[in-house]
């Protein structure tokens, strides 16, 4: 494991599974983790925990709130490649988790609380799912049991220690439920947007589907293998995160709306204004389960 350096170069932008050249990413903008701390929803602080030029995004807290994983990517010579960081809230220090020369994307706390899994590129460029110590250490591929022509991944969530909800990048976008024990793996919807949570206070997990020029929430049950349909997100917005009290977040520009997805016909009401510190959007969201932290990233373009 190493310490982050700061001064790193880290050019912007993001596309998933592909190395490019760092002279053609110059234009792009960059993304920007801030932390928001909350007393009883209030915000009483915001700091900017990547602080540098260049693509930082997808924050995902350890289950002890202690910290947050990230992506960071970084210049290679002519090309990019991501790591996995990780920020202690405390110390307000980052460690490079990963360092290594393939690239991971949306680091994940496994359901033991001894790993993180990561979408992993490997040598061919393909997309899969693998898993490293929280301590540091060599990754492990988890999809072993998986057919070899199973088709890129791009995000995940557990729902168990050994089935996961995994974004598959098909044509369309598949939702895939996956037991990553026995290979088994089955589509349980298409047209789904990128973000995949549970939901606090329940059995359910979210994502969300094209919907015309709009995304449409939607309730999966892993028990009875069935879907709700919930509240459209608001305007252009396409991702989303939960508090922990069980209200629906997204953002509209710099700011974050909030939705009582529980009552009928709950409308989106402004929660929180980021004007100051984000100036352009705001896209990934994730609150800590103790609801004294947000983090959010802000960017000037949509790289994902």
């Amino acid at each position: 494991m190493t310490w982050y350096n700061r001064s790193v170069n880290l050019i912007p932008s993001f596309v998933i599974g592909s190395f490019l050249s760092a002279a053609s990413m110059t234009s792009f903008a960059e993304d920007e983790i801030f932390l928001a701390e909350l007393k009883l929803d209030n915000v009483v602080s915001v700091i900017n925990i990547s602080d540098r030029v260049g693509y930082d995004n997808q924050p995902h807290f350890t289950p002890d709130n202690n910290a947050i994983l990230y992506t960071a990517m970084f210049t290679a010579g002519e090309a990019l490649q991501s790591d996995s960081m990780f920020y202690d809230i405390a110390s307000k220090t980052t460690l490079n988790l990963t360092q290594s020369a393939a690239s991971e994307y949306s680091p994940t706390v496994t359901p033991d609380g001894e790993w993180f899994s990561v979408i992993y590129v490997g040598d061919d460029g393909r997309q899969r799912l693998s898993k490293y110590p929280l301590k540091g250490g060599k990754p492990q591929s988890l999809i072993t049991k998986l057919d070899s022509k199973f088709t890129d991944i791009g995000y995940q969530i557990w729902l168990d220690e050994q089935e996961l909800l995994l974004f598959v990048l098909a044509e369309p976008m598949q939702l895939q439920r996956v037991n990553i024990n026995t290979g088994k793996a089955s589509i349980i919807d298409t047209n789904i947007g990128r973000t995949l949570r549970s939901i606090p206070n329940s059995d359910l997990y979210s994502y969300n589907k094209a919907l015309a020029d709009k995304w449409q929430m939607q309730f999966y049950d892993k028990q009875t293998n069935t879907i709700q349909k919930s509240v459209t997100l608001p305007g252009n917005a396409m991702y989303y995160a939960w508090h922990s009290n069980g209200n629906l977040l997204t953002a509209l520009g710099n700011k974050v709306m909030i939705n009582d997805v529980a009552s009928t016909h709950s409308p989106w009401q402004q929660w929180h204004d980021f004007s100051k510190v984000c100036a352009d959007t705001i896209t990934r969201m994730a609150m800590s389960s103790d609801q004294r932290y947000l983090a959010f990233v802000c960017n000037s373009a949509d790289n994902q």
